[in-house]
């Protein structure tokens, strides 16, 4: 028996290339918070986060990254998910993507957050990953739109959704780590996805969708 059979959600793999965005489980956790032990924060930026995660003593983090991820699956339904994926070039792990949703079958509306390692920054990564996750949404789960946000100081994860095809459309000004900030609003449409040259292989959405009722 699999994870996968007793939770058919994390049977999900999409791949591009040398690239793979495979549903998080339970084994994947330490070699996950391996990578974010060695850095996460991009150089010249903001910090990225809305917690102070990244910044924990690393016996901390670990503790509460692994609750938190527990956390998530435990409250995994169709009325409000929020899909852990685990990223890896070959088979290394570089860093992980989330697409998580309300009413999803409703609305049609996702929204993405990932993280990558910095060892890996500037290969275009975390570029492909985005690409591939909205693609995902748009062609296996039906969605209209995808949406994103990223601090107006982290010029890094702004050029990832300007590149994938994302347009603003709000600025606000929210609180990070009890300071003021600029938050940077993106929507995307499968009209203005930027798609990766290489096809996208999905396996496991048949499972997902029967899960999510779609």
């Amino acid at each position: 028996m699999t994870w996968s059979d007793l939770l058919p959600f994390m049977g999900l793999t999409i791949r591009c290339g040398e690239l793979s965005l495979s549903a998080m489980t339970p084994d994947d956790i330490p070699g996950l918070l391996a990578v974010a032990d060695r850095g996460i924060v991009p150089e010249c930026s903001g910090y990225p986060f809305i917690t102070d995660w990244a910044l924990l003593p690393t016996e901390e983090r670990n503790a509460n990254s692994s609750q938190f991820y527990f956390g998530v699956w435990s409250r995994f339904s169709p009325e409000a998910f929020e899909l852990l994926m685990v990223v890896r070039e070959g088979e290394q792990i570089v860093g992980a993507q989330d697409l998580r949703a309300l009413d999803f079958a409703i609305r049609r509306t996702g929204h993405t957050g990932s993280w990558l390692g910095r060892e890996f920054h500037g290969r275009g990564i975390g570029t492909r990953m985005r690409q591939m996750v909205c693609a995902f949404a748009f062609d296996e789960l039906g969605a209209v739109e995808m949406r994103t946000e990223a601090y107006a100081d982290n010029p890094t994860s702004n050029r990832v959704s300007q590149k994938t095809g994302y347009v603003e459309f709000d600025r606000a000004r929210v609180t990070r780590l009890g300071e003021l900030a600029t938050e940077v609003r993106y929507r995307l449409t499968p009209e203005s996805l930027n798609r990766p040259e290489e096809p996208i292989e999905v396996t496991g959405a048949d499972a997902l969708r029967a899960y999510l009722g779609i």
